[in-house]
């Protein structure tokens, strides 16, 4: 009996000391190096950097448009990235552009220029080694382009890989948009 009355005074002490703490809080100007988390707690980003990514995605392009899914991603370092498309369906002719920072019609890293690169036919994959001059942010922008393609969808898989490890937060962050380049060349 006694040593109930032990426990149960002591849960009644730590229940009013609690009740009596200050409350923890967080400053969300700070960051965690290597771990990013949503404060609601229905996300987690890991931005550890990676020296690959890869997703499997699909296009489904509205009429008479070149469409494209555009990516994000992060290098902590100047580094070189090869880009792979493959596994292509829908007799899909496939588009790709990277751009420094977020706009999506400026000079493509891929060819120096301001059209996306378009080097094969359809359902033909695509794999480009790029110099990444700078540390920073970059998107990257799949394209599926309509007027040599068939039907308006298709599937692909992409795959990123660079030199060192570099890469971080890769997400996509566009489905299915009209693209912003001036056209397309190979190379």
């Amino acid at each position: 009996m006694v040593s109930r009355f032990c426990i149960s005074f002591v849960i009644f002490f730590i229940i009013i000391a609690c009740d009596k703490a200050e409350p923890i809080s967080l400053d969300a100007s700070k960051t965690i190096p290597g771990l990013a988390v949503d404060l609601s707690f229905s996300q987690i980003v890991f931005s550890t950097p990676q020296s690959h990514q890869a997703s499997s995605d699909y296009w489904h392009c509205s009429l008479s448009i070149n469409c494209q899914n555009v990516y994000s991603l992060n290098l902590n370092q100047a580094d070189t990235v090869t880009i792979s498309v493959s596994s292509i369906t829908g007799d899909s002719v496939v588009r790709l552009a990277l751009y420094s920072g977020s706009t999506l019609n400026g000079t493509n890293l891929i060819n120096g220029a301001t059209t996306d690169r378009e080097c094969g036919g359809q359902n033909i994959s695509d794999t480009i080694a790029v110099s990444i001059p700078s540390a920073g942010p970059y998107s990257l922008a799949v394209g599926r382009d309509w007027g040599n393609s068939a039907d308006a969808f298709g599937t692909y898989s992409l795959s990123l890989s660079s030199t060192l490890v570099s890469m971080s937060e890769f997400a996509k962050i566009s489905s299915n948009t009209a693209t912003q380049s001036s056209g397309y060349s190979c190379p």
